[in-house]
């Protein structure tokens, strides 16, 4: 092969087959790139060539390999005179084209020909060719590449003797899954004869800069020096490639190097099972690297990125595995702690933010829960550290409540900055992992409180002060819509809902997802209302008192599905109950907890909205252990009792 030129398709696959090493990542092209892609192949005229992009490959040596377990159903392949090649830069490109190929020939019967040629031959050429027992694939990731069962049998649907189970699905199989959606939908509408021409500019007509690296390049080197170039790696993508790497400058027994690198590639495959085991929810693998460093070795603000420049740059790096850093040496053994940390720190992140798939109890999930809709901020990796440790569960609730009124008390009503305490969390996550300064969940427990609204004797040195609060909400009667306009408005009145649910001990009308992704607070008394009830029921009142009464915190509630606007502005007695043309009713009276709570007023005036206010105030008080000394103040509506007296 030549080190440097243009070749097609058909060339590229002449009497040659492809892996993908198991260092690289798995298929990450999103629609985006797939439309693109195929703009291209649809205005690409059949007498014209279009320029596709670099291919980058090692060549692979039977001597490297034959010693290989996941070699040996490839062999046959070498020993018949095909060539066999790494693709370390390209993947995507030859991903994408190979599954279009599948797609375009899954359409024909197997003794149809496309293009005069027999589909049996091109089967062969590009996707997988047989000999005996064993089916080998011309183009795929090795075996101990997370992809590999999931694009055999999902994609190319064939079948494998080697799986043994249901193939892993990750965040990479999900995309290998949506482009063969898109290409089969894509697809559907072309005659046999228009897929013919599809396939002829595919294997003809798109042409590739195919490169191979010269043998005295190192190629995990040449991997990361491609991805400093532009190429979009994670720094979990990069990192896997460079403990691979270090593995092969150990001073160790060849066995034992096999062994930890087989090792590596197996806690990989968990990290990306569990990154994308929700596809509803998929997980940054950056996010959890970056947490699950601060967790194990430390953190540091003082630079963006600090976790990658530490693992990559000071850490993990040939230097300090051949010795020539006297401050730091490498051995076996920390690779070894560390991915065995990862691999079991991986399945807690996942069900830190996947409470619903943990073995956990009901309390400890809805705890999860809750921190997950108010944010987690900086003691994601101090939950990842106790999870690690296996304490009894009301352990682990007692520190979550904790952890859930601190970032309830500080940040949404205090107002606190988002970095508030962050490097105090961070350096203890980090002590409680490592079992330093003799550091028991109680006592961390005990500071979380402390710092939440500690006070002894002489002074108050907590980071909750109510004051703000009052002050946050002035502010926002000034410039914004009052209580309409709080960021902690909707988490605050679900915690009231789940309380109704609690006390009526009934099933959820509402759930936090449906909430979260609409307008689900409507204020009681409208907005906008040309009805003369609730003109009747303002009577008297300015403007300003009008507009405080409007946004009050008693006027708002959550409900458990949109309601017609016409309805929303109607008066308070067909917002409670309202006959459908079906003669069913609707309206607060069947709706969330608090809108069934709210159709037991009779009539909705100023003084109900001061009262259900006063109510929720003393709910927070409970609820989250605090005080609240002037209710009326912070309604904004201590008006309506002095003008009530007159």
């Amino acid at each position: 092969m030549a080190n440097n030129e243009l070749k097609t398709l058909n060339e590229i696959f002449n009497n040659s087959f492809y892996r993908i090493p198991d260092y690289q990542r798995g298929y990450a092209w999103q629609l985006e790139q797939l439309e693109d892609f195929w703009e291209d192949i649809e205005n690409l005229k059949e007498d014209k060539k279009h320029y596709t992009g670099l291919i980058t490959v090692e060549s692979i040596k039977r001597e490297s390999v034959e010693h290989l377990e996941k070699w040996q159903d490839d062999l046959w392949m070498l020993n018949k005179g095909m060539k066999a090649y790494y693709v370390i830069d390209g993947q995507q490109r030859l991903t994408t084209v190979i599954m279009l190929i599948n797609a375009i020939l899954s359409r024909f019967n197997d003794d149809e020909e496309i293009n005069f040629e027999e589909k049996r031959d091109l089967l062969k050429r590009f996707l997988f060719q047989k000999s005996g027992q064993y089916q080998s694939f011309v183009f795929g990731y090795e075996k101990d590449n997370p992809s590999d069962e999931f694009f055999k049998t999902k994609i190319l649907n064939q079948p494998s003797i080697t799986a043994s189970s249901v193939p892993e699905e990750t965040l990479y199989t999900a995309n290998l899954n949506r482009a063969k959606d898109f290409f089969d939908k894509k697809l559907k509408i072309f005659s046999k004869q228009d897929l013919a021409l599809i396939y002829r500019k595919v294997v003809n007509n798109l042409k590739f800069n195919l490169y191979e690296i010269d043998d005295d390049l190192d190629v995990f080197i040449t991997f990361e020096t491609m991805n400093n170039r532009g190429k979009p790696l994670s720094k979990l993508e990069l990192l896997k490639n460079r403990l691979i790497y270090l593995t092969t400058l150990l001073q160790e027994d060849e066995d034992d190097k096999a062994k930890l690198r087989r090792e590596i590639n197996d806690v990989w495959k968990t990290v990306y099972e569990y990154l994308g085991k929700n596809k509803y929810n998929p997980l940054s693998d950056d996010n959890f690297l970056r947490n699950h460093w601060m967790m194990y070795f430390k953190y540091d603000r003082s630079i963006s990125e600090a976790y990658a420049d530490f693992l990559l740059n000071d850490y993990f790096t040939p230097k300090n595995i051949l010795h020539q850093n006297r401050d730091i040496t490498i051995g076996f053994s920390e690779i070894k702690n560390y991915i065995d940390s990862i691999h079991k720190s991986i399945q807690k992140w996942f069900y830190i933010f996947n409470p619903g798939l943990s073995p956990y109890g009901i309390e400890l999930k809805e705890w999860l829960f809750k921190l997950n809709r108010l944010g987690y901020g900086a003691f994601g990796p101090l939950i990842l550290a106790t999870l690690n440790k296996e304490f009894e569960e009301d352990e682990i609730i007692q520190l979550l409540k904790s952890m859930e009124r601190f970032q309830f008390l500080v940040f949404r009503l205090t107002r606190r900055t988002s970095n508030t305490k962050n490097n105090h969390f961070y350096r203890l996550a980090n002590d409680f992992y490592h079992d330093r300064n003799s550091l028991i969940l109680q006592s961390i427990i005990e500071d979380i409180d402390n710092l939440t609204d500690g006070e002894d004797d002489e002074y108050y040195y907590g980071w909750f002060d109510i004051d703000k609060f009052v002050d946050f909400i002035s502010d926002q009667y000034k410039k914004g819509s009052g209580f309409y306009s709080w960021n902690g408005l909707k988490y605050f009145l679900y915690e009231y809902e789940l309380h109704l649910k609690a006390v009526a001990q009934g099933d959820a009308k509402v759930s936090w997802d449906s909430i979260a992704k609409k307008d689900s607070i409507e204020h009681i008394l409208p907005q906008e209302s040309g009805e003369k009830c609730w003109a009747d029921t303002l009577h008297g009142y300015s403007e300003k008192h009008k507009f405080n009464i409007l946004h009050s915190l008693g006027n708002l509630v959550i409900i458990s599905q949109s309601k017609n606007s016409s309805l929303q502005n109607k008066c308070f007695e067909d917002k409670k109950k309202r006959r459908g043309t079906d003669g069913s009713y609707f309206g607060f009276i069947n709706g969330s907890y608090s809108e069934i709570a709210v159709s037991q007023y009779k009539s909705w005036t100023p003084q109900t909205i001061l009262e259900r206010g006063i109510l929720l105030l003393e709910f927070m008080e409970e609820r989250w252990d605090i005080i609240i000394e002037d209710k009326e103040r912070l309604l904004h509506l201590d008006f309506i009792e002095q003008l009530a007296k007159l």
